[in-house]
């Protein structure tokens, strides 16, 4: 759980966000949920990464982008202009001196923004197999000669 002064200061940084033109070009469906959404998913992304604010890492940042506000009741056109919402924060708190890295973590969620779009549907990526199966008879792939069903498949 994020301590209160920490939620304060997450508070604190998207409200200079907003109050600037942070908000341009958002749609107004985002607009008036934007605060709260991302001050939710700062929070969620510090939880993740039990870290401090300024020391926010982009698994984390990711991690909560997919799971917390993939699943934010937002309309299709605000869900779309999360990535790029999330980007232009991040390279803000960089400007401002707050966030070391924030342009660079910005842009790696926001080429992201295809996986996002998936969570946002709730489909789930099929893992696919690299290479045929491995067959009982077929050649051990150890390289012995022998059949995988005498060689190791018995390990």
């Amino acid at each position: 759980m994020v301590h209160e002064y920490t939620r304060e200061r997450l508070e604190g940084w998207v409200a200079d966000f907003c109050e600037t033109d942070g908000l341009r070009g958002v749609p107004a469906s985002l607009a008036e949920h934007a605060s709260a959404l991302l001050v939710s998913w700062l929070e969620d992304a510090c939880d993740r990464g039990d870290v401090e604010p300024e020391d926010l890492t982009a698994e984390a940042l990711r991690d909560a982008l997919m799971k917390t506000i993939a699943r934010a009741a937002l309309s299709d056109e605000a869900h779309a202009a999360v990535p790029a919402l999330c980007r232009d924060l991040l390279a803000q708190l960089e400007e401002d001196g707050r966030l070391g890295d924030g342009r660079d973590l910005g842009l790696t969620l926001y080429a992201q923004r295809a996986a996002y779009e998936r969570a946002v549907e709730g489909k789930v990526e099929t893992l696919r197999r690299p290479g045929s199966k491995l067959g009982r008879n077929d050649p051990c792939p150890c390289g012995s000669g022998r059949k995988y069903k005498k060689c190791c498949m018995r390990d």
